[in-house]
């Protein structure tokens, strides 16, 4: 049975909300102000900010956090990623054919390849700290969590930089208290729940239908001649021997690596785009981030249930953990994919958006940089008076703001557990009838 409503209490945070959504910067705002938000789910997820927490009724305090969360900032996985705009312009360079700034855009492009020698895949200088600070918000955050005897398990991924940010977060939570107790690993025996691969959705996810539209997209925002015209010395070279298509994301995925590195301040690739430039690269990247892990309408709108394994786990860990004396916290890193498509199939703050309309993204502020940068988190507090407690409340945290479910609730940013989990689980057994029939139907 849903809790009645105060209506009092539910029209406040509602008006809140509307408010917020009134004077909150449109994406192209965002982006122009500070163009690092352009590199969409390589932008990193800021640091520092204290956080203002909604007092829990009823003087119930937390006592677990289940945590989903990417990696840092790390750099680019392969080192090729690196070279090969690289050695287009030294080709272009040897035969005379780039600008005074296609010349100063070669020097970036060796100063950036020579900072990532040997460090692909690895979380960079930023992102260390930046896994440093997040693990030191929660603990100052979340005190009553904190303390002796506490349980802290940790788990990721088998990627590097997946480990390497286990590893800085909990020794960050090690310097707090050496009386918790801690505990690592990293396991292709977690992969069915933390790095899955629905192979029928993926077959799914561009479609015909869905080819021809982002295809409409793609060419609806890639007006780049301006853009060679300032780098090369002739178009006609740029015709017959440059793939501009490439080229183009190359250079805009450097330039928004930049700022995860120590030449963060030293030196940009920004400048050599225009603001609209800027904004039709992050559409293109925005886009192709919802058709793969959003509701897009035109390939069926069910990619983020690719993520209904760690939804699984979260709801049974939820459940499992409600009677222990100890407080609990569990950490889990994976890829900013596997984030964001559990928040979209979670809902968190509106962004299970269904549409059909790549056009609505950015008017309704479904923004990837927004969702799951470097750093990203869904994190869930469970809050009661004691073990005795059954009426348990939680919040979700949303790369560390307080979210907004799809669930009615008096005491919102609060929620009743009872009521997250009744809903969570209609929803995956929903799709799991729907997903059965389909298959059913395909056999017959």
């Amino acid at each position: 049975m849903l809790h009645i409503i105060n209506i009092r209490q539910w029209v406040t945070p509602l008006l809140l909300m509307i408010c917020t959504h009134l004077t909150a910067q449109t994406v192209v705002e965002e982006i122009k102000a500070k163009p690092q938000c352009s590199a969409g789910i390589n932008y990193s997820l800021p640091t520092g900010k204290q956080q203002v927490d909604t007092p829990a009724p009823d003087g119930k305090k937390p006592f677990y956090i289940s945590h989903f969360g990417s990696s840092a900032a790390y750099y680019l996985e392969s080192y090729k990623e690196y070279q090969t705009s690289l050695v287009t312009l030294a080709k272009a360079d040897s035969v005379n054919m780039l600008t005074p700034l296609g010349k100063d855009v070669l020097r970036r492009l060796r100063l950036i390849e020579q900072d990532a020698v040997h460090r692909t895949g690895e979380i960079t200088v930023n992102g260390a700290r930046q896994m440093r600070q997040l693990a030191q918000d929660m603990v100052d955050r979340f005190p009553d969590i904190f303390v002796d005897g506490s349980y802290i398990d940790a788990r990721s991924i088998v990627r590097n930089h997946s480990i390497m940010s286990m590893q800085e977060f909990m020794t960050q939570i090690a310097r707090h208290n050496a009386k918790m107790e801690l505990r690592m690993k990293s396991s292709h025996s977690n992969d069915p729940w933390m790095y899955v691969e629905d192979k029928e959705l993926e077959a799914d996810r561009f479609n015909a239908e869905t080819q021809t539209c982002y295809q409409a997209y793609i060419k609806a925002n890639s007006n780049n001649k301006r853009l060679w015209e300032s780098l090369f010395g002739s178009m006609d070279y740029v015709k017959e021997h440059i793939d501009t298509t490439k080229l183009n994301d190359q250079l805009f995925t450097l330039a928004g690596g930049i700022q995860n590195t120590p030449l963060d301040g030293v030196i940009t690739l920004y400048d050599i785009y225009t603001p609209e430039e800027m904004l039709q690269h992050w559409r293109l990247h925005n886009a192709k981030n919802y058709i793969s892990y959003g509701s897009f309408e035109l390939n069926g709108g069910n990619q983020p249930f690719a993520q209904r394994a760690p939804l699984w786990n979260l709801l049974h860990q939820g459940d499992s953990i409600k009677k222990l004396d100890h407080p609990v916290v569990h950490l889990r890193y994976s890829s900013r994919g596997m984030v964001m498509e559990l928040i979209c199939l979670m809902e968190l703050n509106g962004y299970g958006l269904k549409t059909s309309d790549l056009n609505q993204l950015e008017k309704l502020g479904w923004a990837n940089y927004r969702i799951a940068p470097f750093g990203s988190s869904v994190q869930v507090v469970y809050y009661r008076k004691d073990k005795t407690d059954d009426n348990i409340l939680i919040k979700v945290l949303l790369n560390g703001e307080e979210a907004r479910l799809p669930i009615e609730t008096d005491c919102a940013p609060y929620y009743h557990w009872e009521d997250v989990k009744r809903y969570y689980l209609r929803k995956l057994y929903a799709h799991e009838t729907t997903r059965y029939d389909h298959t059913k139907n395909k056999d017959d």
